[in-house]
């Protein structure tokens, strides 16, 4: 049982991984750093042989690198515009070197080592375009640099050689960071989804709540509503038809689910037979009508396998700004419960009539009463 293509987009990928852009930030100043260091080595070099126009793609990277790395000091949430810079400015000094170096073999000695950088900075998808781009680049370098420079380039052998070079490394990182990219969002996935219903585990969507709750308060006019699930009579279904049966209701239960959700909303498993649905930027007026539609299409399509149908109780409730995550969820309990107290197989919500709270501080709490049997 597999979420629907928007559930997939809660994965976050490799690259908005907290954890792993702190190390990739910090891996940046350092091999940013040391590139800067190798550039001013480069120049220098290059000066000492009174080959100036050699100078030109290490002082590019020397003098426009420490602007990327400020820029990543000061701003790190743009950080993957620094990485794109930082693979401009890797590409133009590598096509400038094709043009104005390719009778050195030590400009060929950096050809594997191009793509490398490029899959660090990009991922294993946009890398392949630019190392596309990159050769295309060091071809017409070669054909080029004679012309420009009135010498012969290196000879055409160990310029292919070098092209074989460069593509070996370009399939061997690209097949590395994809297994790598699978692997880690495989781990995210069993983390953050239940694997029989394909619903949000407790710990992510509690998460998730909390980031909406969040929104709702900085977004004036947000709406948030949330709606409890719980099968009723659940515990006769695994007690007499067993715990296979009991997997089925609660697979196709998800799947009713799913098919009733909006884009955007978020469907989370509490534990056993408790579901949790969020619904950002709907109201309680337009989730009542949802939250008795979900009701009715789980009784029509939940069945036990001597066809008897499953039904569901459902308190649903809407986000207060500024109240706290435990106070939310003890109201959607509460309504849970009230609808399980009139009969189940109902929706109970709370009264967003003006009215006065009882002596109990209860909830006035309303429910469909076509549901109640």
């Amino acid at each position: 049982m597999t979420p629907d293509n928007h559930l997939h987009t809660m994965v976050p990928e490799l690259d908005d991984d907290p954890p792993f852009v702190r190390d990739r930030i910090h891996f940046l100043y350092i091999g940013g750093s040391i590139g800067i260091l190798s550039s001013l080595a480069m120049t220098a070099v290059e000066l000492s042989r009174n080959e100036f126009f050699r100078v030109i793609p290490s002082i590019l990277f020397s003098g426009v690198a420490p602007f990327l790395l400020l820029l990543l000091h000061r701003k790190p949430e743009n950080y993957k515009r620094v990485l794109t810079g930082f693979a401009g400015l890797i590409l133009a000094q590598q096509i400038l070197g094709a043009f104005l170096s390719l009778n050195e073999i030590l400009m060929l000695i950096w050809f594997p080592v191009f793509p490398l950088t490029y899959f660090f900075l990009l991922g294993y998808r946009r890398a392949l375009w630019w190392n596309g781009m990159a050769l295309g680049g060091l071809a017409l370098g070669y054909v080029f640099f004679p012309i420009l420079n009135r010498i012969p380039p290196v000879s055409l052998p160990v310029f292919l050689s070098s092209v074989l070079a460069y593509v070996v490394a370009v399939l061997l990182a690209w097949y590395h960071y994809r297994v790598i990219h699978t692997y880690q969002s495989r781990l995210k996935f069993e983390a953050l989804f239940d694997s029989l219903t394909g619903a949000l585990l407790r710990k992510a969507g509690i998460e998730q709540l909390s980031k909406l709750m969040g929104q709702a308060d900085r977004i004036p006019g947000m709406e948030l509503s949330v709606a409890l699930l719980d099968i009723d009579d659940f515990k006769p279904i695994n007690d007499q038809d067993g715990h296979k049966s009991g997997d089925r209701v609660l697979a196709q239960m998800s799947e009713s689910i799913r098919h009733s959700v909006r884009k955007g909303d978020s469907f989370v498993r509490l534990g056993g037979e408790e579901f949790l649905l969020l619904l950002p930027g709907q109201p309680l007026e337009e989730s009542r009508p949802f939250a008795e539609s979900l009701r009715k299409r789980i009784e029509r399509d939940v069945t036990r396998p001597d066809g008897t149908s499953v039904t569901v109780s459902i308190g649903l409730t809407q986000y207060r700004p500024g109240e706290s995550l435990g106070d939310l969820l003890h109201r959607a309990d509460e309504l849970m419960y009230a609808a399980k107290r009139r009969g189940k197989n109902a929706v109970c919500w709370e009264d967003s009539r003006p009215v006065i709270p009882s002596s109990e501080g209860a909830p006035t709490i309303r429910h469909s009463p076509d549901a109640l049997s």
